[in-house]
């Protein structure tokens, strides 16, 4: 005789966090902040609920870094003889947040005595090519999550976990390359080119390199808060 047994018992999911649920109401509510607060013993979980967590973390957290609101926002004047990358690299601010702060579209256009809105940053990114994510870090606080939706295969004997940097960062328009110092610059399509000879690539740029492919609006938005020399963690789990 069959016995029936309820289906739930059985469900090969992980039960999600009441915290998860709270936090969507949160944000439904406008609270970002609170739902960040109640997610932080998540986003380190390697599993659904990190993930999760990780994504509302990050559609809270990037707008205020990218904002004069951040806290550690402040008034730079400028001096003889600034420009816009002396500036940014004095004050650890990435050119491209320096530029979006200050409604900046040409670089040259600084004067003697402007007042310049900087936010200085030095973030670390964390790439888990596993779990095809990429994540950015200010210290223990995440900031973004991103997903990786491809990548060219990477040899066994490159799979450990290892640290590298970001080594340059590029541009594409019309399929030609454009460096950070060109005026077409802010209207590419960004690469960013790590120091192991890896890259992070939209779906449709990037050359000669082991690359991770993002969605190219995530990547640009990524590209905005790093710069070179940004410390990059790349994270396998032990064998």
């Amino acid at each position: 005789m069959a016995i029936a047994v309820a289906a739930e018992n059985y469900s090969l999911w992980p039960r999600r966090p009441d915290e998860l649920e709270q936090a969507r109401r949160l944000m439904q509510e406008q609270k970002g902040g609170e739902a960040v607060l109640l997610l932080q013993p998540f986003v380190t979980d390697n599993g659904i609920a990190g993930r999760e967590a990780r994504q509302i973390c990050g559609r809270v957290n990037v707008p205020r870094y990218l904002s004069r609101m951040h806290p550690g926002a402040r008034v730079y004047t400028v001096r003889r003889g600034d420009n816009m990358a002396r500036i940014a690299a004095a004050q650890k601010c990435p050119q491209d947040v320096l530029m979006l702060l200050n409604g900046i579209v040409e670089p040259s256009n600084i004067r003697i005595g402007q007042k310049l809105v900087v936010v200085p940053m030095r973030l670390r990114v964390e790439i888990n090519p596993l779990q095809r994510e990429v994540s950015v870090w200010d210290g223990q606080q995440l900031v973004a999550d991103y997903p990786i939706i491809g990548m060219d295969e990477i040899p066994r004997a490159r799979q450990k976990t290892q640290k590298t940097n970001i080594a340059a960062r590029e541009g594409y328009l019309n399929g030609m390359v454009v460096l950070p110092r060109a005026s077409l610059y802010p209207a590419s399509e960004r690469v960013l080119v790590l120091g192991n000879g890896m890259a992070l690539v939209g779906e449709q740029n990037g050359r000669g390199s082991l690359h991770l492919r993002m969605e190219q609006k995530d990547l640009n938005e990524l590209a905005l808060m790093v710069d070179c020399g940004n410390e990059v963690l790349i994270s396998y789990p032990e064998r």
